[in-house]
Parts: structure tokens; C-alpha cells; sequence
């Protein structure tokens, strides 16, 4: 299977007048959005494994990735990438003692891929046909 993808323009922003660049760039083509259940139900094919089982593994392993983030530990999957939090003040502030626990909140959780899934070389990109 291929990945589809199409080319957009993209006009210059940051350039002025006729010193503006003009260019084309790839626009994935998603197809759909894969849930938990698909993909446990895809994973556990060809597997002692039911569907269920996996669905509740992965279910836990979530659950155990929420548990470290909450305790302020990064969690890094081998050959897949790392997870961690990011914080923002719910307010302005100028002082350290402006800020309180209380005034913190989460702002994301990050996920940086490993250097090796990105690296995976099973990606392959065909053209949308022409309608």
C-alpha cells in the first residue's frame, strides 16, 4: 500500500511584494482514522491472541504511561519515542511568588518519535490520480 498525497502551493508570507516565493508542497491524503479497537482487532491476526486481550494490554499500557507522566517521570518506548508534559501558568506572572501550584496546569502531552521509527523504511508515496 501507498501513501496518496497531492501538491499544494504555498504562497510566501514573510517576503513582500515581488520578492515572494511561490512553491508546492506534499499534502498527505488520509484515508481514515484508525481506533483502539481496529488496531488491537489488526494486531492480534495471526496471534495466539484475541482481539480483546490486546485491547485490554494496550488499555493498561496507557494507563501505566498516564501513572509515570503524573509522576512527573518521562516514559521512553525503545524503537517508538518518548512521552513527557508540558506546563503552562493559568496567569501572567512577574515574581516566582506570583506562581502557586495551584496556578499550574497541563498544557500537552509531548510525544518526540524515536530516531529509528522515523528511519522505517516501509513508507511508500504514490500521487493522487487525477480525478
Amino acid at each position: 500500500m501507498s501513501i496518496y498525497y497531492r501538491l499544494d502551493e504555498q504562497t510566501d508570507n514573510l517576503n513582500s511584494g515581488e520578492s515572494r516565493k511561490r512553491g508546492l508542497f506534499p499534502r498527505i491524503i488520509r484515508k481514515k482514522t484508525v481506533g483502539l479497537e481496529t488496531l488491537c482487532a489488526s494486531v492480534a491476526e495471526g496471534t495466539s491472541f484475541n482481539a480483546f486481550e490486546v485491547e485490554t494490554a494496550a488499555k493498561m499500557f496507557v494507563q501505566g504511561i498516564l501513572r509515570e507522566l503524573s509522576e512527573g517521570n518521562n516514559v521512553c518506548i525503545d524503537g517508538f519515542g518518548t512521552f513527557s508534559v508540558s506546563a503552562e501558568a493559568v496567569r501572567e506572572a512577574q515574581e516566582q511568588h506570583d506562581i502557586r501550584a495551584e496556578s499550574i496546569r497541563l498544557k500537552k502531552i509531548v510525544f518526540k518519535t524515536s530516531k529509528a521509527l522515523l528511519k522505517h523504511s516501509g513508507f511508500k508515496f504514490q500521487r493522487l490520480p487525477a480525478k
